[in-house]
């Protein structure tokens, strides 16, 4: 009887705040609008500092941890561009010996 009084009581209580309950468009719209503005300026805040004027790692690269174990990738700066250098291929006219296997008699192990 107690359990039936409690579902009465809830379901006569929703039904006032539903019957009062008038949706506005408006607070929809905002937030919308809010995170889509959150997303454009995330997107510019993804500059960089060059490399020699960094604050974080003062131009090395890497800074160490906050517990000071490891170095740590420097992610607020930008490496200097460098360009591509040029590795001299190996001459292919070496004059070496021809590589021969070495082969030798088998061991034997006599059990007495």
């Amino acid at each position: 009887m107690k359990n039936l009084n409690s579902v009465f009581v809830l379901a006569a209580m929703g039904a006032v705040v539903l019957g009062e309950m008038q949706p506005s468009s408006t607070s929809t719209v905002s937030l919308i609008g809010g995170v889509i503005k959150a997303r454009h300026d995330a997107e510019e805040q993804d500059v960089k500092y060059p490399r020699k004027d960094c604050p974080v790692c003062e131009g090395k690269g890497w800074y160490m941890s906050g517990d000071g174990i490891e170095k740590v990738d420097c992610g607020y700066c930008e490496a200097p561009k460098q360009l591509p250098t040029l590795v001299p291929e190996p001459e292919e006219n070496i004059d070496e010996p021809e590589l021969v296997p070495i082969i030798e008699k088998p061991k034997q192990f006599i059990l007495r």
